[in-house]
């Protein structure tokens, strides 16, 4: 998953430039998405009709809303628009830009736009809202906000695609309409890559010196790797909840993450609200910090902040893990999805892939921003009510694709 960044924010705007984003939508469709950075063979997309029929509408406004599963998904939603001939602007975060400044150049011409996760970024709020009350471009938003691994599963939805669409939608008043389109996407092996697999999991083995038999139960090795890697990182931080059950491992995951965000909560001088999620508290306490590390008012505390911003990283990480995801269906791709998050974590640093995938790309329904803001008694209950649908249309399209799965990836390791 991307790591926080704490660099002072720097808004990077949009600067469209139809030319330099022709030519960037081929290079990624033909070389980018099959090279080594990527290795996606191909990228099929499915049900297109529906959202072409409303963006052909007088007055319509289109807003993607892809789930964020893989370090791919920004690529293959360029080409999936190239394919359909839609021209899409992307919310992106600022990290991302930071990275490369050609890399950033080009995003910029292409229409994506960055967005501080960590703060309230008006700007980007307000070129997310305009961008889609211009008409001229559909805008594409991850809902999720972080890469997971968890390709067969939506997490949940932060709220702020809803809140542009209705934004959007109540300053267009009657001159148009927003349409929201949940998209799913599905990437999945083509190869049997059960021996590389198994080659990665042995070497996370070695490094964490935890014993397991390489030939023997996948799921039973990969259990024993992530133990031992929230051991070690409990351990060495001091977070380990007194008498642990390593038989149980989605309640040892709350529970570290809980004692782990209760510690960082009390040092930061934050209260969390009643009945709070612990992603929110995470997510809360990653503002503060934030805050802390960007101000030169605070520069004598940006020592201690960087220790505090490496413990709300690993309460994310920690956190993110699904304890059954693999348990429930070992498949070929939640296996190799599992194992690439765990080795990401553990490096903190993301990897080439290792095989060849293909993506699957499934448009869902258009929702109507307008008629559920009419229906809706207040906005606050539009916007719950939109988060909600936008999230059950991905896992619906999700759904349907893996129904339909016959490729490697979709058979039982």
């Amino acid at each position: 998953m991307l790591q926080f960044s704490d660099n002072p924010y720097r808004y990077f705007p949009p600067k469209p430039n139809r030319l330099i984003a022709w030519l960037g939508e081929q290079w990624n469709g033909r070389c980018h998405l099959p090279g080594t950075r990527h290795l996606i063979s191909k990228v099929e997309v499915e049900n297109a009709g529906p959202l072409l029929d409303v963006h052909s509408q007088h007055g319509a406004r289109v807003l993607l809303l892809p789930n964020h599963s893989t370090h791919s998904d920004p690529q293959i939603m360029v080409e999936t628009c190239r394919q359909i001939g839609l021209w899409s602007f992307f919310m992106a975060a600022y990290d991302v830009f930071e990275r490369d400044a050609k890399v950033a150049w080009v995003m910029q011409r292409m229409g994506a736009f960055s967005v501080d996760r960590d703060g309230s970024d008006r700007q980007s709020l307000k070129q997310a809202v305009s961008s889609v009350i211009d008409g001229r471009y559909a805008l594409t938003i991850f809902p999720e906000g972080n890469v997971y691994f968890m390709n067969d599963r939506v997490t949940p939805f932060l709220d702020g695609p809803a809140y542009i669409a209705m934004k959007a939608q109540q300053e267009l008043k009657e001159s148009g309409r927003i349409f929201a389109v949940p998209v799913s996407i599905k990437v999945s092996h083509v190869t049997d890559a059960r021996p590389s697999l198994r080659e990665i999991l042995t070497e996370m083995a070695a490094a964490l010196e935890v014993e397991i038999d390489p030939a023997g139960d996948i799921v039973t090795n990969v259990h024993r790797v992530g133990i031992a890697m929230v051991r070690r990182n409990l351990t060495m931080r001091g977070f380990l909840p007194p008498n642990p059950n390593y038989d149980d491992l989605p309640a040892l995951l709350r529970a570290s993450t809980e004692l782990i965000i209760g510690k960082l909560e009390h040092k930061i001088g934050i209260e969390p609200k009643a009945g709070a999620e612990l992603m929110d508290r995470i997510r809360s306490a990653r503002r503060e910090i934030h805050k802390v590390r960007t101000s030169p008012a605070r520069e004598i505390d940006h020592a201690v902040a960087a220790t505090w911003a490496d413990e709300a990283i690993l309460a994310f990480r920690i956190l993110s893990y699904a304890g059954n995801y693999l348990s429930e269906k070992p498949s070929l791709d939640r296996v190799g999805e599992t194992i690439e998050k765990m080795r990401e974590d553990l490096y903190s640093r993301d990897f080439s892939p290792y095989t060849e995938r293909i993506a699957r790309v499934r448009l869902g329904e258009p929702i109507d921003v307008s008629e559920q803001l009419a229906a809706a008694a207040k906005p606050r209950e539009a916007m719950a009510s939109l988060t909600d649908q936008f999230e059950q249309g991905v896992q619906g399209g999700l759904d349907e694709l893996n129904a339909t799965n016959i490729h490697p990836g979709a058979e039982l390791f």
